[in-house]
């Protein structure tokens, strides 16, 4: 007997949109990428290690891709493991939170490593899901609006909670200031699993086999690379993960754009809110911007998004070399353009997969090309935390902004432009 499709449910869409900008709030206020960086240079931590927390963080993350892709793919309900998800990230960041207040330093040094490692963990099996789970539960004409609204909804909010924070606890310690957004991002992280947990899920498919099977991890690395060698072998496979290559060093640009204004501003007392309030706004611009743009094509998106991060990268480095980088707005505005750039970036790719990957294949091609792409990032990313460790934090920034240029080029060669999306619905109707 044939399963009746599932028709998703209207009420999901609220609850999507706001469990996804409470997401987008925990991420923001207890971003890895600016936050902990921002706190690891505020203790006075190496800035080899500030710089290899984007290592840790992917490696981690490419280790879930590798062991742990199968077995998601095999779950056949997927909210109650993101909202489980989700809990763990909280805990992850009070941990931390917890070590730098009590700790002394050797433990605050094993806190952040750890602490980034099984966030990088969690935050990859959640992606993983999530796109799963989107793709089962929302209409396919919703997703981007949702994506965007949510981006949207997410920035605002944070603004308005990090520049609360700010007049109450501006005379406060350093430590205290940073403790307390990184506690709200864990909080939000809590209430984002509640939500979740209320949005009505596509009954499993009872014509797929979703028992575990007993392998040994050596026979499901194999599984893992003979997928791998079967989806390099497809078209649509190879370009996305050739996209994904040309972004490596465009998408490192806010911890190591972070990571300079944190060396030049964390002794300043707005110098984190700056950060976290330029980050969050850029989240409101971009989501119209980018859904405009999007609409139109991807490989615009791509474009501006890469080209974005070079001149951003461009007036860091000459600011820097003429002794004009004092200000904290100037690197305010440096993040607000580069988190523009990597978000327009990260949506129209997630958006482009959504659309091209089946059903079949769709979690082990976002691993296996999350994979590919991760080596390249943790290999590049170690090799930018020791440039800026050996030398300055702006030679790495620099190299980021050559590598931006280098994908505007690659992409001018090898993607081929997109015709506008009205249009290609306009075929698909005839």
């Amino acid at each position: 007997m044939s399963q009746e499709p599932f028709v998703p449910h209207r009420r999901n869409l609220p609850i999507m949109t706001g469990q996804g900008a409470l997401a987008v709030m925990a991420w923001s206020m207890a971003s890895p990428a600016i936050v902990l960086t921002f706190l690891a240079v505020s203790l006075d931590l190496p800035v080899f290690l500030a710089g290899l927390l984007v290592t840790i963080r992917h490696a981690a993350g490419t280790l879930s891709d590798m062991f742990l892709a199968q077995s998601i793919a095999r779950l056949p309900k997927k909210k109650a493991a993101i909202a489980r998800t989700d809990l763990a990230v909280a805990v992850c960041f009070l941990l931390v939170i917890l070590a730098v207040v009590y700790g002394t330093r050797p433990m605050v040094i094993a806190a952040f490593v750890v602490g980034i490692f099984v966030i990088g963990v969690l935050e990859e099996i959640k992606s993983l899901m999530i796109i799963d789970f989107i793709s089962d539960n929302l209409p396919s004409k919703e997703r981007m609006r949702i994506s965007y609204t949510q981006k949207a909804l997410g920035g605002a909010a944070t603004i308005a909670i990090a520049l609360l924070l700010h007049q109450l606890f501006q005379d406060a310690p350093a430590l205290t200031r940073h403790s307390m957004v990184i506690g709200l991002g864990a909080t939000c992280f809590i209430l984002s699993a509640v939500f979740i947990m209320t949005v009505q899920e596509r009954p499993p498919d009872r014509t797929v086999n979703t028992a575990s099977s007993a392998i040994s991890r050596l026979d499901a690395i194999k599984e893992y690379w003979r997928e791998a060698k079967a989806l390099l072998g497809e078209s649509w496979f190879r370009r996305y993960v050739l996209i994904r290559l040309a972004f490596v060093l465009a998408g490192l640009s806010v911890p190591f754009y972070a990571l300079l204004a944190a060396e030049a501003h964390h002794k300043s007392a707005q110098g984190l809110t700056a950060l976290v309030v330029s980050s969050a706004a850029a989240l409101l611009v971009a989501a119209p911007l980018w859904r405009a743009l999007s609409s139109y094509s991807n490989r615009a998106v791509m474009l501006s998004g890469a080209s974005m991060v070079a001149v951003t990268g461009a007036g860091l480095v000459a600011i820097h070399h003429w002794g004009i980088d004092h200000s904290v707005h100037l690197h305010a505005v440096a993040l607000f353009v580069v988190t523009i750039a990597v978000t327009g970036l990260g949506s129209a790719r997630g958006l482009y997969f959504m659309d091209v990957a089946p059903k079949s294949q769709r979690i082990a091609a976002q691993a296996i090309s999350q994979t590919l792409v991760r080596l390249a990032i943790v290999t590049i990313s170690a090799a930018l935390a020791a440039i800026a460790h050996m030398n300055e934090i702006v030679w790495a920034v620099a190299t980021i902004t050559a590598g931006s240029l280098l994908a505007v080029v690659a992409i001018l060669s090898f993607v081929e432009p997109s015709q506008p999306k009205n249009a290609q619905n306009k075929e698909n109707a005839t």
